[in-house]
């Protein structure tokens, strides 16, 4: 049995295999245009760009319900990165009061450049809940931060606006 083939058959096979084979695959979405990023004195570009860096632990007070503020010894380093990680790590020695894990946090965090705070998003190390920690000093609190030149304060604060602790850090790197 032969087979015939219309012409305009052909044609039409010739001219699909052409299209078919002549096109490129293309996005499915097209790529979204971003603003410009806001980098002036008051931006968290610009915060973050003042953090970003290594912090070695010159101080750490704390400052209890009742009494007066006391020196705690520690040593301790914090390192903030270009994607916005923070992380602590440090050990207090000599007072068994205090537990070490307050410096030892990290996580990514979200910068206030206008309230001068730090807040933890996913904490790993301490967590919120951490029973050796007062829950003053855990993880989950904001933490507020003033940079004068080459020196970091940061400050833990209560829910009625108690200062309970405070660190301060000078730039190393």
């Amino acid at each position: 049995m032969r087979m015939i083939l219309f012409p305009h058959a052909i044609l039409t096979t010739a001219a699909l295999l052409l299209f078919l084979g002549g096109c490129e695959a293309a996005p499915r979405a097209r790529p979204v245009k971003g603003g410009p990023v806001d980098t002036g004195s008051a931006s968290v570009e610009a915060a973050r760009r003042q953090l970003q860096g290594t912090w070695e632990l010159t101080s750490l007070q704390i400052f209890p319900k009742a009494g007066t503020p006391h020196d705690v010894p520690a040593t301790g380093r914090l390192q903030y990165d270009e994607y916005g990680n923070l992380t602590m790590r440090g050990t207090v020695t000599g007072n068994d009061a205090v537990d070490s894990s307050v410096l030892n946090i990290s996580g990514r965090v979200a910068i206030d450049p206008g309230k001068h705070t730090i807040m933890f998003q996913n904490i790993q190390g301490a967590t919120p809940d951490d029973t050796r920690v007062d829950p003053q000093l855990a993880a989950k609190n904001v933490r507020y931060y003033e940079i004068e030149g080459d020196q970091l304060k940061t400050t833990t604060k209560d829910a009625s606006g108690a200062v309970t602790a405070m660190a301060t850090w000078k730039r190393v790197g």
